[in-house]
Formats: C-alpha cells, structure tokens, sequence
C-alpha cells in the first residue's frame, strides 16, 4: 500500500504539505501542537496519513540536526509488514526525499 506521501508525489499534487510546512515555519503554536499531535495537525492541514505507525514531526535547527535511519534488516517482520513493503520499498525513501526537496527549496 502506497502512503498519501508517495500517493502526493506520483500525482504531482504536493501543495498541501507544501502549505503545511510553510505554516508550521510561520506559527510557533503550530510547532508545538504538531510535536504532540502530528497526525491530527497533518490531518487539518490536508495532509492524510493512514493508520498504522506512529506519526512525529520533527524540524532540524541551527542546534539540532535529525537522522531518520530505515528500519532494521534484521528485525522480524510480521506477514501484513512484509506485504506492506513488497515490491522493495516502504516510502521511507520517499519521504526523506520530499522533505529533504521541500526544504531545499523553501
């Protein structure tokens, strides 16, 4: 199953979380509810995310730089994992991609 972040890039269509991360730069408040509450925030914004894992925003700072490692190898995989990553990607890529793109261009 595809994410609504891959699903955003193959339409091309990616002026929601454009949107959203243009207000989150601009609103303090925004920060700091979307640190709590990602999934709900992304969600007001026009940003869906399905169900499942646990959603975080995090921004890098002048102070702080964040690493997002793909999941690990070796760890065991239950059968809706594996059919979730099958044909050799789980979006993680996709996603580093978009907000490192994003970023770059902001």
């Amino acid at each position: 199953m595809a994410s609504s972040i891959d699903t955003m890039m193959q339409s091309g269509d990616l002026q929601q979380f454009s949107r959203f991360v243009r207000k989150y730069r601009q609103s303090p408040e925004l920060r700091l509810r979307a640190e709590t509450e990602a999934r709900t925030v992304l969600s007001e914004h026009g940003v869906s995310v399905p169900p499942g894992p646990d959603v975080r925003i995090v921004a890098n700072t002048p102070e702080t730089r964040h690493f997002v490692l793909p999941p690990d190898p070796n760890a065991t995989l239950a059968d809706e994992d594996l059919t979730a990553v099958a044909g050799g990607t789980d979006g993680s890529q996709t996603a580093f991609c978009l907000v490192s793109c994003i970023s770059s261009f902001s």
